[in-house]
């Protein structure tokens, strides 16, 4: 992993923490809570938080591997 591509990680889990936050749960985050906030990011075309090498994976794969590392997601 690049330096750049730790920094868009760390950006990444920085904006979970804020945006599970404003979120209603009922329990532990999951991946479905973490696709929809890949969905929203994505759709707000935040070229800073999505500006990662992906190569042949998909950018949600990215962003849900790294949540699951980072324990910020159950599932």
């Amino acid at each position: 992993m690049t330096s750049h591509d730790r920094e868009a990680r760390q950006a990444i889990v920085r904006e979970w923490d804020h945006w599970i936050k404003t979120q209603p749960l009922d329990g532990e985050a999951c991946a479905r809570d973490a696709r929809r906030f890949f969905l929203e990011i994505k759709a707000r075309r935040e070229p800073t938080l999505l500006d990662f090498r992906s190569g042949a994976e998909d950018e949600w794969e990215i962003v849900h591997q790294w949540l699951m590392a980072e324990r910020r997601i159950s599932c």
